[in-house]
């Protein structure tokens, strides 16, 4: 297995299919430097800067950012974003678990949405601890920047879509694959390590989809777990999951509302 997966073949449409809303965004980038009150010499780094949909906001304030990221491609549309705007940011191509920086680099560190996607994320978590300045801190955010709560009512009718189509997939012999860590798992490693853990909400907000475009969305591949289901599988499950959809919901301009939010988790005392 890779150490860590690649988001090359979505680069020119992760924006727009994993982006925050207009305003959100803003609104996240403000809560995080209310979070850690950073000066001018304040040097933010990133596992998985991506297209830097959470370091250009911050780097467009002013501030040093630096970031690694294992898809060329992804680089290249954050590049693409800062042509002509004056920054302090620098992302290159580099490896989650072997980071090329000197120890105690940097005062804070953020991670979004990239562990579960790396293998070998002790490794990389320890490589995060060591370029953390003394005291710096770390901002985790596990899911999908929406950390959706099924328990939330107006989530379950798309919790149920989602493990229909894992049930569908399951029936085929394809169970959804797992690369790295689960949220419970990385926070249990930090509290063993010593850190302290407080949970924040940077901001919430509501997506309403038809389910034609959750089907579209699967049949697309937007989301990484698809890229591993086998091609001689994959046309008889999203067949499937038409099917079963046309009879649950019968329409696929039915609605099915999400509430996301994007939850920080601020972790002290830790490097």
């Amino acid at each position: 297995m890779t150490t860590t997966v690649s988001f090359d073949r979505v680069s020119n449409i992760y924006d727009a299919t994993r982006g925050l809303p207009p305003g959100i965004s803003e609104q996240v980038t403000d809560f995080i430097l209310n979070l850690v009150s950073p000066t001018a010499d304040t040097k933010f780094y990133e596992t998985g800067i991506g297209t830097g949909r959470i370091a250009v906001p911050i780097a467009k304030r002013g501030y040093s950012y630096t970031g690694i990221d294992v898809s060329e491609k992804m680089l290249a549309e954050l590049h693409q974003k800062l042509e002509g705007v004056s920054h302090k940011l620098t992302a290159i191509k580099g490896d989650a678990t072997a980071l090329p920086f000197d120890s105690d680099s940097f005062d804070v560190a953020l991670v979004v949405h990239v562990f579960h996607l790396i293998a070998a994320w002790k490794q990389a978590l320890a490589e995060i601890r060591r370029v953390l300045k003394p005291g710096g801190i770390l901002l985790y955010t596990h899911g999908q920047t929406n950390s959706t709560s099924p328990a939330l009512e107006v989530n379950a009718l798309r919790g149920e879509f989602t493990e229909r189509w894992k049930s569908i997939l399951q029936s085929y012999g394809h169970p959804f694959p797992r690369y790295g860590a689960t949220e419970e798992e990385v926070l249990a490693e930090l509290e063993q390590q010593g850190a302290t853990l407080e949970t924040e909400i940077a901001a919430q907000w509501r997506v309403e989809d038809t389910v034609g475009k959750l089907i579209e969305n699967q049949e697309n591949k937007i989301q990484s777990a698809a890229w591993s289901i086998p091609d001689d599988i994959f046309p008889l499950a999203i067949q499937d999951l038409r099917n079963w959809a046309l009879e649950r919901y019968g329409s696929f301009n039915y609605i099915l509302p999400e509430e996301r939010q994007f939850k920080i988790v601020v972790v002290r005392n830790w490097a």
